[in-house]
């Protein structure tokens, strides 16, 4: 885990002051209430309740002091890390009902070179042989299935507004957008607005791919005496 991270804690502990979360890796989180939600909190437990999976954010790690916020989380990374963990829970399901007795066996195999189970797959979509080498063949294509269910695209979209006043802007702005890459789309919505569309099957790779067009797209922009912006779609 790394600042800015993104993950879902199990409440442990409210007080006024400070919520106690657990984390994935089993360590103790603290949330201080400015960061529980904006404003003054009358009543915490409308927010943090023992017991509940909240999605935090990793503001700093000190040692083992880790601490978190919730508000800085909106709604739109709540649902994906919820849609992760429900993905990584059917998955493990899956494991089970498939490997029997050699679940133990195979998994602490497994989760020495890979954090979850849902990692494993992922890989394992862009190379088959990981099946081969941590399954027993007689399983094998019942694995190979879970791969091909996960074989679902994610859709990142960001809004881009783009202003070129020289005599050939229309030009200049198409010089900007030119990408040669079937999993990337850029619609006209209107007048110096587009939408820019990335399909991926990793969503946190997707991110660092989608940051790494926006920069080269501002970077054409300037080279075109264009002003360049662009927002997330909410």
């Amino acid at each position: 885990m790394k600042e800015n991270d993104l993950v879902l804690c199990k409440v442990e502990k409210v007080t006024n002051t400070i919520t106690f979360v657990r984390l994935p890796n089993g360590k103790q989180g603290t949330i201080i209430s400015p960061e529980i939600a904006p404003g003054r909190i009358k009543f915490m437990r409308q927010y943090v309740v023992p017991n509940k999976q909240i999605v935090c954010k990793i503001l700093e790690i000190l040692g083992d002091n880790i601490h978190l916020s919730l508000r800085r989380v909106n709604s739109k990374e709540k649902k994906e890390v919820m849609q992760k963990f429900k993905q990584e829970q059917a998955i493990n399901v899956a494991f089970k009902q498939i490997l029997g007795e050699r679940l133990e066996e195979i998994n602490k195999e497994i989760l020495k070179e890979f954090t979850t189970l849902s990692e494993f797959i992922d890989a394992a979509k862009h190379d088959e042989k990981l099946i081969t080498n941590y399954v027993p063949k007689v399983n094998q294509e019942s694995i190979q299935k879970l791969t091909e269910k996960g074989k679902t695209n994610l859709e990142l979209k960001q809004n881009i507004l783009i202003k070129c006043l020289e005599d050939d802007g229309i030009k200049r702005i198409k010089k900007v957008f030119e990408i040669e890459d079937k999993n990337i789309s850029i619609t006209y919505i209107a007048a110096g607005q587009f939408k820019l569309k990335l399909q991926t099957e990793n969503f946190k790779e997707g991110k660092n791919q989608m940051t790494e067009i926006l920069e080269e797209f501002e970077k054409r922009a300037k080279e075109n005496n264009c002003e360049f912006f662009a927002t997330d779609e909410k």
